[in-house]
């Protein structure tokens, strides 16, 4: 039985217990995760762009893993890009939305006839209803363990 985002998160990424980031919403098609401000500010009073590198990259990944959850897990990240739009002052949600029907299907298909796939995903972080930064990132998917 597939693990929940939350037991995974919890036994399998320790940094993220480190920053206090919570899972606020999980599903195949869209995941929320929010890191307090208090656990990741900076010296400038605002959220530490290395932990909003962080949130982006494990929301996306959780997104991967609800629609893949035959690989058992077995996702990494390949490459990722951040742009940082505006300071964030305090608490911070980063939220993943599950690219179109023909990324997934590619993907899918990818892993049927080779037993490996790339899939792009999309993330937003967003303070006090506000985009501060914008994350794109590209994971491998494989059937057995990298």
């Amino acid at each position: 039985m597939m693990q929940t985002i939350d037991q995974f998160i919890a036994q399998h990424i320790p940094a993220a217990q480190a920053l206090n980031l919570s899972v606020v919403e999980s599903s195949p098609q869209r995941v929320a995760i929010k890191a307090p401000f208090e656990s990741n500010c900076n010296h400038h009073h605002t959220i530490f762009g290395g932990s909003q590198a962080l949130l982006a990259t494990l929301s996306a990944w959780s997104l991967v893993y609800l629609n893949f959850p035959e690989l058992n897990g077995n996702i990494v990240i390949r490459s990722s890009q951040i742009r940082y739009l505006k300071p964030a002052p305090s608490d911070i949600i980063a939220v993943s939305i599950c690219p179109d029907s023909l990324a997934m299907n590619l993907a899918k298909q990818m892993l049927t006839q080779k037993g490996k796939a790339k899939i792009t995903i999309q993330c937003q972080l967003y303070c006090d209803d506000i985009i501060v930064s914008e994350w794109t990132g590209e994971f491998v998917l494989s059937h057995k363990p990298f």
